[in-house]
């Protein structure tokens, strides 16, 4: 018997060549039908309307079983299917490590939990999820050589029915593109993503920073000039020189503000983007236990 993958890509792999290639994909199908193979499987996947978590994986009692909850006043479709594919993800890599099961609420959406073993297993559901809703070569096919903007964003979005968020940090992990992904909250920087060339850039903008005066996140007036590749920004308004196309999107809900920032190669004096990367603050900054996504 072939043993059973114990990460979180591996297993998303697994299944993703088990159901082939259908988008989106159905989480709680092959949820319910794969965990019947385990002595414990999921039994349900049900709504649970309450305010202390986004989504959870629980034991049930006596039956040895496995439920996964989500709140329903979660407004965004897609977030609710990469809640439900992250308890998946908790429930094949994680379980048995903690059998007592897992609540993921706004800690984990905003960045706050503090402990790092857990936000580690956090991490890993979150690229389990990524994974198995957004296959890399099938995500490589959709964006191709393509710049990112709304239109391609939403392209993205509806066929792996994920949230704009998840889509935008897909592209980031695989572009070769020097760009950001930066969420804030009351205007103050609360984490940030970096493509392996902002990387090498050295590229970050810290926690608790202040947004720019002059970028779009701050300043949604700005959305009346905006086309769908964002809005092109000159030199110096986000703090690291160098034009910059700013694309926004202003979340109601925890007053949030996510901006994709694509930076221009001319703003680095036509370095090369492909050299090796190096450790850099940001690195050993999150290397070291403080809060990051």
């Amino acid at each position: 018997m072939t043993a059973e993958p114990t990460r979180p890509c591996a297993w998303a792999n697994l299944l993703s060549r088990a159901w082939g290639a259908h988008f989106p994909v159905d989480v709680e199908l092959i949820a319910l039908e794969y965990s019947k193979r385990f002595p414990d499987p999921i039994k349900a996947i049900k709504k649970a309307e309450v305010d202390d978590f986004e989504g959870a994986l629980y034991p049930l009692a006596k039956s040895g079983k496995w439920a996964i909850l989500y709140n329903p006043e979660i407004s965004s479709k897609g977030r609710i299917n990469f809640t439900l594919a992250h308890e998946f993800g908790h429930y094949l890599v994680h379980r048995k490590l903690n059998p007592g099961g897992f609540e993921c609420g706004e800690a984990r959406l905003l960045g706050y939990d503090r402990d790092g073993a857990r936000r580690i297993i956090e991490q890993e559901a979150d690229t389990f999820a990524s994974y198995l809703l957004m296959p890399i070569d099938d995500f490589r096919a959709q964006i191709g050589r393509n710049d990112m903007d709304f239109d391609l964003l939403g392209h993205c979005v509806d066929r792996y029915d994920v949230s704009r968020t998840a889509a935008a940090l897909k592209w980031l992990d695989l572009t070769e593109e020097c760009a950001v992904l930066v969420t804030a909250v009351n205007g103050f920087v609360l984490w940030c993503w970096r493509s392996k060339a902002a990387k090498r850039q050295r590229i970050f903008f810290e926690r608790g920073m202040p947004l720019p005066e002059g970028s779009w996140a701050a300043n949604p007036n700005l959305s009346l000039t905006a086309t769908s590749m964002g809005v092109a920004l000159p030199a110096d308004v986000w703090p690291i020189g160098g034009e910059v196309r700013e694309m926004a999107i202003f979340a109601d809900r925890y007053e949030m503000t996510i901006s994709l920032l694509v930076f221009q190669k001319q703003a680095f004096g036509g370095c090369d983007w492909e050299e090796e990367p190096v450790e850099d603050t940001f690195d050993r900054f999150f290397s070291n236990g403080q809060d990051a996504r």
